[in-house]
């Protein structure tokens, strides 16, 4: 690494987290408001992303405990969604992007 770049790389705070993609964060507030104690769900992750080169088309699938509901005859499960599909990160990697600043629109993800 160059000087330059150590020199680059010390001026960025120790808790600078760059922005989550439009996809991600659009499921993320949908499980959040489902699940709010649940912010830590647990999670599977494909070794190696489809856009990587790997063979998995999902990048994670979460898993959320629902307790179901006695009243509508609805026993405690788990709620499983899937992370993949739609066009998760917004930037071509998987899915055309449709024009500048634009999400490429895709959306579909399972539950």
């Amino acid at each position: 690494m160059a000087d330059i770049d150590r020199l680059q790389c010390r001026n960025i705070p120790m808790n600078f987290l760059p922005p989550t993609p439009p996809g991600l964060e659009a499921l993320y507030l949908a499980c959040r408001r489902i699940y709010p104690d649940q912010p830590n769900p647990l999670q599977v992750a494909a070794l190696v992303k489809y856009w990587l080169g790997g063979p998995d088309p999902l990048d994670y699938i979460s898993m959320y405990a629902n307790p179901g509901d006695v009243e509508l005859d609805i026993p405690p499960h788990w709620h499983y969604i899937s992370f993949g599909l739609s066009d998760l990160h917004g930037d071509g990697r998987v899915h055309e992007v449709t024009g500048p600043e634009t999400p490429s629109g895709f959306g579909f993800e399972l539950t």
